[in-house]
């Protein structure tokens, strides 16, 4: 059960859950965790899977805006805070950057442990961004899907596929698509950073163990994981939105490299955040002009 444990592994590292599994006992923590790259587009769905349950549980109760926020707050629950510290570091760092464009101001302000105005706006920002978007999803639009349509696949794969709800005949709130799909989209933009960055000197660290453990084969099976799993759910709309998705990741990785010499965690966790705001905003809006 090798990639159950690895699988396992990726949800330790990317949740407050852990998991424990004895198949792999004599293998170090950074060994495992590098074998464990390529689940995470996968671990994504997991957190995503969590996030949409507990939506749907408080929009039982409680009105769209605050079952959003809600939902938006478990995904800062479940993940233990991590990816949001690093938008908020690399946030004060280019503030810092910007006013001086001194790099090593960027760098100080990076690692200092106090976070400043910069940092605490671009979470307010994102929160806000995101909430936004999702509150767009569930009052604009809604997926209707028939058993017919599906048995036309020929046809929906090429200009409507909609994903694996078409073999159901419902109607759901497509909020909670956008829910399950966005936290593996984000997972998956680790990979695709850390596969195309490389770790400066002066920034040794986790971000390390990611830019120099993703190989070619780490990240070839992350990205058919990632495909499979956005295509599976969201169908043409899901995947013109990773793609996407993935220029904006190759874009702002680019940009590090140029600037800075590459990426460490906090830039990789910059990049997450990101990643999952124009995943969203790309998926509504594939979605709204492809249906």
């Amino acid at each position: 059960m090798a990639i159950f444990s690895e699988f396992l592994e990726s949800v330790n590292f990317l949740t407050v859950f852990k998991f424990k599994s004895k198949k792999y006992s004599a293998v170090s923590q950074t060994e495992l965790l590098i074998k464990s790259i390529k689940f995470f587009p996968a671990a994504g769905l997991f957190i995503g899977i969590i996030i949409a349950f507990v939506f749907y549980l408080f929009n039982k109760f409680l009105p769209l805006y605050p079952s959003v926020l809600i939902s938006i707050f478990c995904l800062y629950a479940v993940t233990g805070g991590l990816h949001f510290d690093g938008l908020s570091d690399t946030s004060d760092g280019f503030f810092a950057y910007l006013k001086s464009g001194d790099k090593n101001r960027f760098y100080k302000a990076m690692k200092d442990v106090n976070t400043g105005a910069a940092g605490n706006i671009a979470v307010i920002f994102y929160v806000l961004i995101m909430w936004s978007l999702i509150i767009s999803a569930g009052k604009t639009y809604s997926f209707y899907a028939s058993l017919p349509s599906f048995l036309a696949l020929k046809y929906l794969a090429i200009k409507h596929f909609s994903g694996i709800f078409s073999v159901f005949n419902f109607k759901f709130n497509f909020i909670y698509l956008v829910l399950l799909l966005f936290p593996a989209a984000g997972r998956y933009a680790i990979v695709v950073t850390s596969y195309f960055s490389e770790t400066p000197e002066n920034f040794k660290g986790i971000g390390t163990v990611f830019t120099e453990g993703t190989d070619a084969k780490t990240f070839l099976c992350a990205t058919i994981a990632a495909f499979l799993i956005i295509c599976l759910f969201a169908g043409l709309s899901g995947f013109f939105s990773i793609l996407i998705t993935i220029l904006a990741v190759l874009l702002t990785a680019l940009y590090f490299r140029k600037k800075f010499g590459g990426v460490n965690g906090d830039m990789i966790g910059f990049t997450v955040k990101l990643s999952e705001l124009v995943f969203v905003a790309a998926l509504l809006g594939f979605h709204k002009a492809l249906y």
